[in-house]
């Protein structure tokens, strides 16, 4: 989620009893902001911001991806970029800030939509030095917040419903349009496709394949076995294995004392 165009000025707090006044050269703040070195940042959305500024606070005016803890590695997921900066030498600053998909983008995005909190700089004055823009829930100046806190006094019930409605309704349409985006490049994906198909299809041709050779012609089906027929096979195998077989008896060495008598009589039967 985007914010709109945020428009606070440095020399107008927005309180009177609370926070702390700030005393910033102008002319050279606004000269840094809209330098090549932090306008190469915006343009590649390296200027993060993060929930709080406990991050900046622990590891510097620019974690990066954490630091070291008790000898361990700690990490710090950031809750925002910066995607639009610019100031001018009265003091006045514009910027806008892209909600990013974390657990701390998400509650600085609730947030915001519930319209508590706001945007608080992290500036080192001596350079000077614009290092970005963190969420709070109490931010300096009370004019960095992206909405005004009169805008829901004076309003009925039925106008608060229907600004609610209002942003949903937008936040369908984003999301619309994002699937819309998503069918038009299947789309143009599935045209590519069908053009490099005909190209091999017409390579195909000239070396004499056959169409039905090219396989996204031919659909694939499951194989399809019977059931009967696999247990069948099943219950043959079965049996097979535990079958007794026929086995052979060789003949004794030894002939019986008589066989010799026999054999004798027999030979003089037939020699005669």
């Amino acid at each position: 989620m985007e914010t709109s165009l945020i428009t606070y000025s440095l020399t107008e707090r927005g309180r009177q009893y609370r926070g702390k006044e700030r005393r910033f050269n102008l002319r050279a703040l606004a000269a840094c902001i809209n330098g090549p070195e932090c306008q190469e940042r915006i343009r590649n959305r390296d200027m993060l911001g993060y929930y709080g500024h406990w991050p900046r606070i622990k590891f510097g005016m620019n974690p990066a991806e954490g630091g070291l803890v008790a000898g361990k590695p700690s990490l710090v997921e950031p809750a925002l970029v910066t995607t639009h900066l610019q100031a001018r030498d009265d003091g006045t600053v514009e910027h806008r800030a892209e909600f990013l998909a974390t657990d701390s983008g998400a509650v600085a995005a609730k947030l915001y939509s519930s319209r508590a909190g706001g945007f608080s700089s992290a500036i080192d004055p001596g350079r000077p030095e614009f290092f970005g823009f963190d969420y709070v829930l109490e931010p300096n100046y009370s004019t960095n917040r992206g909405y005004s806190l009169d805008d829901v006094h004076g309003l009925s019930p039925d106008d608060i419903e229907a600004a609610i409605y209002g942003e949903q309704l937008q936040g369908m349409m984003r999301l619309l349009d994002s699937a819309h985006g998503e069918r038009e490049r299947a789309l143009e994906t599935i045209d590519h496709l069908r053009a490099e198909n005909e190209q091999l299809l017409s390579l195909l041709a000239s070396k004499g394949a056959a169409d039905a050779a090219v396989l996204d012609a031919v659909p694939i089906l499951p194989l399809a076995v019977s059931r009967d027929a696999a247990q069948r096979l099943q219950r043959d195998t079965e049996i097979f294995r535990t079958a007794v077989l026929p086995s052979f008896v060789l003949p004794e060495t030894e002939e019986p004392p008589e066989a010799p008598r026999l054999y004798g009589r027999l030979l003089s039967r037939f020699t005669r």
